[in-house]
């Protein structure tokens, strides 16, 4: 009987061992990294398909060439995971934010060291506090809402401008650089749109520009904007603001020139896709703030755009250039030593390193960056660059 017992408390312990082995290796697993292949997974994520799809797209082909950039260089250059390549899988969260948030589930629970996206704001509002409970890294692209960091999660950090910066600086521009005192504004009914609005307004109010009148459409559903442009029109503004994406910007533009109104049209970076181009047509006293992004002057641009030209045409666009950058500080953080997810959280905001939508990335302890200064240029500028 004694001897009986001894067995089985021998067979007890085995087997709580191997349930506390199966749990750490189930830890290992999640964190991405695959010592018998020398691989490390990356999670990427946007809206590569729907009305947000040229957004995704460029994100993930910005990933791409990074992720290849990298390989064909050795892989990482230094730290415990020197010689170990990336391998990028990307996700589709379609724009919308449930499924974002059922991505981050996915990437939670699955093998990846670090999710890179995405650019819809209500998307990343849906998708970073899933990253946090799970303890999962996360660069945020070229989501802009001031929201993101001011959530409090140590484990994520941004790449590009806030809304609040930019709806700033879209102010004093209006004021200084084209000496007007009035707008309307149409804005769009999401995170991104009602955050540039709120921004806008606020800083309106201190340097004494009016808004004379404020509209808001639903993206993916209104495409007729005759009423809300008569209204703003009827308020004889001095700027109209476009607080919306590419595809109702391109719109609102046209359907703004075929009304035979010639007011200065004015509007975010969030702009910047070739679609807006294609649906706008004249852009002639259209203008859009952004960042002096690619000075291929400058090795790091010049690179990124070598690879990108001869694959895809013209330059880059802004989300191919945050979700090339987004690899790139992930590649650091790991030389840095970030070799699992908490390793890496530890170390993302300790980060410095070259990029091209900002010349160099370092972070604040709310996972803000340092920021180069935010230009506003003719629309036909921006387009030729392209």
């Amino acid at each position: 009987m004694k001897r009986r017992m001894n067995m089985l408390k021998k067979m007890a312990i085995i087997i709580v061992s191997l349930a506390f082995l199966a749990i750490g290796t189930a830890g290992w697993a999640k964190d991405g990294i695959d010592a018998e292949k020398k691989l490390i997974n990356l999670a990427g994520y946007d809206a590569a398909t729907g009305k947000y799809g040229d957004y995704g797209q460029g994100n993930k082909k910005g990933q791409e060439l990074a992720v290849e950039e990298i390989n064909e260089m050795g892989g990482i250059q230094a730290g415990p995971l020197k010689g170990y390549k990336l391998k990028l899988t990307f996700f589709d969260d379609r724009g919308d934010p449930k499924e974002s948030a059922n991505v981050a589930k996915n990437v939670s629970s699955s093998d990846f060291l670090v999710a890179l996206g995405p650019t819809m704001s209500s998307c990343a509002l849906a998708a970073t506090p899933v990253y946090s409970r799970n303890g999962v890294p996360n660069i945020v692209t070229y989501a802009n809402a001031n929201t993101l960091t001011e959530q409090g999660f140590d484990n994520v950090v941004r790449l590009t401008f806030t809304t609040r910066s930019i709806a700033y600086e879209m102010a004093n521009t209006v004021k200084e650089q084209f000496k007007k005192d009035s707008v309307a504004i149409i804005s769009e009914n999401q995170d991104y749109g009602q955050q540039l609005l709120k921004g806008f307004k606020e800083k309106a109010a201190e340097i004494g520009v009016k808004v004379l009148s404020e509209s808001v459409i639903t993206p993916g559903q209104d495409i007729d904007f005759k009423s809300v442009l008569m209204k703003a029109k009827a308020n004889n503004p001095g700027v109209l603001l476009i607080f919306v994406t590419y595809n109702e910007g391109g719109l609102l533009v046209k359907q703004t020139r075929q009304m035979g109104w010639d007011i200065p049209i004015y509007g975010p970076d969030g702009l910047i896709e070739s679609k807006f181009f294609e649906l706008a047509g004249e852009m002639k006293d259209v203008y859009i703030i952004r960042s002096p992004a690619v000075d291929i002057k400058r090795p790091a641009a010049k690179v990124l755009v070598d690879r990108w030209t001869p694959k895809y045409g013209g330059i880059p666009p802004l989300a191919a250039i945050y979700g090339y950058d987004a690899v790139k500080v992930a590649v650091k953080v790991i030389e840095m030593g970030g070799v699992d997810r908490k390793s890496f959280i530890q170390h993302l905001k300790d980060v410095k390193v070259e990029g091209v939508g900002n010349p160099m990335y370092e972070f604040d302890k709310t996972g803000e960056g340092k920021r180069p200064l935010l230009v506003t240029s003719p629309a036909a500028e921006v387009r030729d660059q392209k």
